[in-house]
């Protein structure tokens, strides 16, 4: 090996340890799962979907598409979700505490769905209801 081969090898070797780097910080950045991970799953529910519930009928609620952010402990969102049209919604985490904070739509207080903490545990599945209040009264 002469000293040009040398050279080159050890620059593009520099050039893919800096790659590797930038790449696990962004991914960490990005809410990117790192070690065990679980599987965090949910349904997001509207209601009262009419204001008289009548005896023996019905749920007075319906899925709902909502964006839900997933936050640490100390407020970090590490990832946003929405529920699709049948409410329901899953993302892979790792494992640990996180922060649900249901988002109101823009500019409007209602639908409100209160924040809530929820516990996912490697290799398992963790399943929530984030339940919606359409204000009808």
């Amino acid at each position: 090996m002469n000293r040009r081969t040398c050279g080159a090898g050890l620059r593009a070797a520099t050039l893919i340890a800096v790659l590797a780097v930038l790449t696990s910080g962004l991914a960490a950045a990005c809410g990117g799962a790192s070690g065990p991970t679980g599987l965090l799953e949910g349904k997001v529910t509207l209601g009262p979907i009419t204001p008289v519930e009548q005896v023996g009928g019905g749920p007075n609620t319906r899925p709902y598409e909502a964006t839900v952010d997933v936050a640490t402990p100390e407020g970090d969102v590490v990832a946003t979700v929405e529920s699709g049209s049948d409410g329901t919604f899953s993302v892979r985490l790792a494992a640990g505490s996180y922060r649900l904070v249901p988002r109101a739509p823009q500019g409007r207080p209602l639908p409100y769905a209160a924040p809530f903490d929820a516990t996912v545990v490697a290799g398992q599945t963790t399943t929530v209801e984030i339940a919606y209040d359409s204000g009808i009264r």
